[in-house]
């Protein structure tokens, strides 16, 4: 049975004697490591927690090291790192920029030589998860150019700080660092010159910034690692390494970009598995051949008008198609095929052309039939590298394994309107909408008897009371200010943004998302008794979708399937 091992690391201080008297402090990275700790301890890894003194570069090079010689094929160690980053000179002519990144610990920089290094003592085999919620410049002119656009109201929205207080980032004190190498710069040049093994586990890195940006620091976590606890949901998200990478950078600024880096022998099945995975299982990303094929739902969804929508991963230059039964055992086409009809099974290959992008929406014909019935659906991938024909085809669950195929609880609605309805009032929209589709259409319930009124945004922030005032017609929809509140009476189960909306917010989606909320009123006229699903005070919460982008091949007849 594979196993985990996790290194958890957070520094809030460094040792001032070991950096000419500069002490580091910082607020929120012993938060950040004793969260991902807590994380990892939940999907029962065996876990250490090093914190300030604990983690000088001798601690954590030992507990690595002891990871490497108890882990084997199949294993996996995740290794996390809050505090401050660096870089020092590169002696060896192997950095494009010249410069070495460094971890900066308690008593000295771990370089990422030295990691290199310690990535190299681990098995074939053995998966390796890093994160990494630091800076990796530190110098002055981009800590200074970083200040004046924190001034900006994007990044003063983003990094959540009082209007009028400096950022704080994990950039080391230059000085401080500048001493601290010359002081070790001896050992630093070993290091530089002898840790150039041959890496032969699989490492993915999601650093909190590209090696050029400067990472925020927070009063409770890290910018990265806030954002990263967001789209995790306490283990709600379903999707691949990449994916989690995604949609952690489409909540950060412009200018704190989370890089994703892999290294060592590459690994597509460990790509395509849901992160921190100790198992290696992955939502629907099992299948013969491979090579990032994978397709994820979330693992319940709403019995109601508007359709499921799932995200997708095929190999580069590839064509995709999905399935959706009722029935797992459907998928065995020899044993069961002759079973299947229209209300049971869907194939989007017999009904459109194959199709190239990250999402797929279930068509609402195909959506209304599998749905009625049905508490919950079953989906699979295939892809083809032909546009025309099945050439090199891959499934993500293949026929003989159908039972096996990941499927979407479909859960019942509450019935708005009815006079009767307690259930909380919610609004819902899928995941992903095509940017070049019909507008989208969201799933609302104020609750019985009440009125209600829907809000999209091109950032969350303009649900605050904050940035209110920089709304304007391209970047906010309010609908009661331009229709009377909707009665959910009349206008029982969904909202469809009208296209003119649609049009101006999808082409200002700066981060490739829109976000949304609802607000219910007693009153058809006046806001009595109202409340909002994600209000002012937490606003920058809001739910958002990603706008997908799919090519059209209209022309196109599906053979060979």
């Amino acid at each position: 049975m594979p196993k985990g091992i996790a290194v958890n690391i957070g520094l809030n201080f460094v040792n001032p004697a070991a950096y000419n008297g500069w002490n580091g402090q910082l607020a929120g990275c012993i938060n950040d490591a004793r969260d991902l700790h807590q994380i990892a301890m939940q999907l029962g890894y065996s876990a250490t927690l090093l914190t300030d003194a604990q983690a000088s570069a001798s601690e954590v090079t030992r507990v690595i090291g002891q990871a490497a010689r108890q882990l084997a094929t199949g294993d996996i160690c995740l290794v996390t790192y809050s505090g401050h980053g660096s870089q020092i000179n590169d002696v060896t002519g192997d950095e494009p920029d010249g410069k070495d990144e460094t971890w900066v610990l308690w008593d000295r920089q771990l370089l990422d030589d030295e990691l290199n290094g310690l990535w190299s003592g681990f098995a074939a085999g053995v998966r390796i998860f890093l994160l990494s919620d630091s800076c990796h410049s530190g110098t002055v002119a981009r800590v200074m150019s970083f200040q004046k656009k924190f001034k900006s109201p994007e990044f003063a929205a983003q990094y959540d700080r009082p209007a009028n207080a400096p950022p704080r980032i994990r950039a080391a004190d230059p000085a401080a660092v500048h001493a601290n190498y010359l002081a070790n710069k001896t050992n630093y040049e070993v290091s530089q010159w002898t840790h150039r093994a041959a890496v032969n586990a699989s490492v993915t890195l999601i650093s909190g910034c590209q090696d050029n940006q400067l990472s925020s620091d927070g009063d409770a976590n890290g910018l990265f690692t806030q954002r990263l606890k967001e789209v995790w949901n306490g283990g709600a998200f379903s999707g691949s390494y990449a994916q989690f990478h995604s949609a952690i950078v489409a909540r950060m600024p412009s200018d704190q970009t989370p890089n994703l880096f892999r290294t060592g022998v590459s690994s597509p099945a460990f790509d395509a598995e849901k992160p921190f995975s100790i198992g290696g299982a992955s939502t629907g990303s099992t299948g013969s051949g491979g090579n990032d094929l994978s397709i994820s739902a979330p693992a319940s969804f709403t019995n109601g008008a508007t359709p499921v929508s799932f995200s997708v991963s095929v190999p580069s230059g590839h064509y995709f198609a999905v399935e959706v039964a009722t029935d797992a055992s459907l998928f065995n086409n020899t044993a069961n095929g002759g079973q299947r009809n229209d209300n049971n099974f869907y194939a989007s290959w017999k009904v459109t052309p194959f199709r190239q992008g990250n999402s797929f929406t279930l068509p609402l014909d195909a959506w209304n039939r599998l749905r009625q019935e049905a508490s919950r659906i079953y989906y699979r991938l295939w892809c083809t590298s032909s546009p025309t024909a099945w050439v090199n085809y891959q499934v993500s669950t293949p026929d003989s394994n159908a039972q096996s195929a990941p499927g979407v609880a479909l859960t019942a609605q509450s019935q708005p309107g009815s006079g009767g309805d307690t259930g909380e009032p919610a609004i819902t929209a899928p995941t992903a909408f095509p940017a070049n589709g019909a507008a989208p259409r969201f799933q609302v319930n104020p609750g019985g008897g009440r009125y209600y009124a829907v809000e999209v945004s091109t950032n969350s922030w303009y649900f605050t009371d904050q940035y209110s005032a920089q709304r304007n017609d391209n970047n906010f929809y309010a609908s009661w200010k331009v229709t009377p509140f909707r009665s959910s009476a009349l206008y029982p189960s969904a909202f469809e943004l009208p296209a003119d909306v649609w049009s101006r917010l999808r082409d200002n989606a700066a981060n490739g998302r829109l976000y949304y909320r609802m607000w219910w009123t007693e009153s058809p006229t006046q806001w009595t008794g109202h409340g909002c699903t994600t209000p002012n005070s937490s606003g920058q919460n809001a739910p958002s979708f990603a706008l997908s982008r799919e090519f059209d091949m209209a022309s196109f007849e599906p053979s060979g399937k």
